[in-house]
């Protein structure tokens, strides 16, 4: 069942709760003013890419990984499951980027063994880590070169279950592949499992904003990408409080 971000339900939550009280207190009118506002700058693309920028600026873009490493770890996103019309399971669009950029970097010196870490969708129908295994291949990348990991269900256990799956093997470096604005919490918990990490973003959202007269109107997929810096914040908070980074 589809249901509301939970930034914008905050919103919409302010929006009706000062709807409600604004014929009665002064304060409802504010609180309707304040949950436009936040309403507006939770979809303009501006605000959308400085929230970004606070994710996306630990590590830099656009390079390749040390070449001590001995591994390269790609970690999911989501799959769209196969229905009549397509009865093949396709990567999501976050899991797809991370992949085609995972076998960018194998065609261009990073060819290091790569591990696909993801387990079942919501459903737990598909494995998100064979779906990306089939994706890296379509991409070139040979069949024998990519081990999985289809046990996980949250990044601390990508860290946890794949670090296990790599030191059974004798690898403690490796190059980790994600999407940029997840790159912080992902690295803090690869690391806290004792791996050393080469960090290697992908697609970062703040270099989406360039400027243009119409990046200043609000749009609905800003809503998205800003649900997605709040869960990595509040991911970062609760990660560091009960000790997974």
């Amino acid at each position: 069942m589809s249901h509301l971000p939970e930034g914008l339900c905050v919103i919409v939550f302010l929006l009706i709760l000062g709807e409600s009280l604004r014929t009665r207190f002064r304060s409802g009118r504010y609180l309707s003013i304040a949950a436009i506002v936040a309403l507006f700058l939770w979809s303009w693309p501006p605000s959308t890419a400085l929230f970004a920028f606070t994710l996306e600026r630990w590590y830099p873009l656009g390079h390749l990984p040390a070449n001590n490493a001995e591994a390269m770890v790609v970690l999911s996103a989501s799959v769209y499951p196969s229905d009549p019309s397509e009865p093949e399971v396709l990567p999501g669009d976050g899991t797809f980027l991370r992949c085609r950029y995972a076998a960018w970097l194998y065609h261009h010196g990073t060819q290091l063994p790569i591990v696909t870490s993801g387990g079942g969708d919501h459903k737990n129908q598909n494995i998100m880590a064979d779906v990306m295994k089939r994706t890296l291949m379509d991409a070139g990348v040979p069949e024998n070169m990519i081990s999985t990991e289809g046990g996980s269900q949250s990044t601390y256990e990508n860290a946890l279950n794949t670090a296990r799956m790599l030191r059974a093997k004798g690898i403690h470096r490796i190059v980790l592949v994600t999407e940029a604005y997840h790159l912080l919490r992902a690295t803090r918990c690869f690391r806290k499992q004792g791996l050393e990490v080469f960090p290697t973003g992908c697609a970062a959202r703040y270099l989406l904003f360039e400027g243009r007269w119409s990046q200043f109107f609000p749009t609905a997929q800003m809503l998205r990408y800003n649900e997605d810096n709040l869960h990595e914040w509040i991911g970062l908070a609760w990660y560091g409080l009960t000790g997974k980074i």
